[in-house]
């Protein structure tokens, strides 16, 4: 592994800027509980991606193609676990805070906050209202159904050029009789 201290997973709840003189970013991970990095969090959302052969500057791409208009894009990491980290905010924006999709378990409105739970039982409120939160999460559902059906219209082309093989084979073998 390059310079990479951690790599984003299926247990990684949440990453954020750190409040610490000698470390860039802090993450909470189910199993291994607050971890810090000395690795500036743009640097782990985009080696982690790069870990899990994913492209985030493509990822990115075919998002803006797909959804011309969607700004503060969620981040897939890894499509094959569906790992997809969701942006408080604008990812140039020192508060921006990552959560993991995957282990959000609910989301309340909490005044002009929203209050984040995640699978394991931990709680976080957020800086960022329960509209904009539920917006982003929607952004989150419809990038990874986009993966996903991708994912079965690859697999249908290639049983279709499997029939196709197969009647070819056939159509061969009968007009040798």
């Amino acid at each position: 592994m390059s310079k990479l201290d951690y790599v984003i997973s299926y247990e990684t709840m949440l990453i954020e800027a750190a409040n610490h003189p000698e470390y860039l970013t802090k993450i909470i991970d189910k199993n291994k509980g607050v971890i810090f990095s000395k690795r500036p969090m743009k640097a782990i959302l985009k080696e982690s991606a790069l870990y899990h052969n994913q492209s985030i500057k493509g990822h990115l791409e075919v998002v803006k193609s797909k959804y011309p208009t969607m700004k503060k894009i969620p981040l897939m990491i890894n499509p094959t676990l569906s790992i997809i980290m969701i942006p408080t905010s604008s990812q140039n924006n020192i508060c921006c805070k990552w959560l993991n999709f995957i282990q959000i378990n609910k989301y309340m409105k909490e005044k002009r906050k929203t209050k984040v739970q995640f699978r394991n039982g931990e709680e976080r409120t957020l800086p960022i209202s329960y509209y904009i939160f539920d917006k982003q999460i929607s952004k989150a559902t419809k990038i990874i159904s986009m993966y996903l059906s991708q994912k079965v219209e690859y697999k249908l082309k290639s049983d279709e050029e499997k029939i196709m093989m197969i009647k070819e084979l056939i159509d061969g073998y009968t007009l040798d009789e």
